[in-house]
């Protein structure tokens, strides 16, 4: 998750964004078990899922997940691409905390790896 708090930052935020823009019940039932699932993935995107899985998950009827899906695509909380042939859908969670970024997974371990493998690149070049 990201560095202002992770998980537990995100869905206090998620709530303080239901006084400005509130979702129905079913958009905060579909953005909790993606939430779950996103963690499950360890935060890697997008979290691919299918509709019957999110229909058991979430214990509604698929239509609802379809209505709920695109009641958080529209307010901002979800980004969703249409899986392709059998591949299920994907998901990307966006960030409560920094809405309209997609939630990270320990961005301060991405940046030491990129630094680490820049520190690399540059032993290799001067290695020839």
């Amino acid at each position: 998750m990201d560095t202002v708090g992770g998980w537990l930052s995100e869905i206090r935020f998620f709530y303080r964004r239901q006084s400005l823009r509130p979702l129905s019940a079913n958009g905060q039932v579909l953005w909790h078990y993606l939430m779950y699932r996103a963690n499950e993935a360890f935060w890697q995107w997008p979290v691919r899922l299918s509709l019957m899985e999110l229909a058991g998950g979430t214990r509604l009827p698929p239509t609802a997940v379809k209505r709920a899906r695109r009641e958080l695509v529209e307010a901002g909380y979800v980004l969703h691409e249409e899986g392709r042939g059998r591949q299920p859908a994907g998901y990307v969670m966006l960030s409560c905390v920094q809405p309209g970024r997609p939630m990270q997974a320990f961005p301060h371990l991405a940046r030491r790896l990129a630094e680490d493998g820049q520190a690399l690149a540059g032993t290799r070049a001067g290695a020839g």
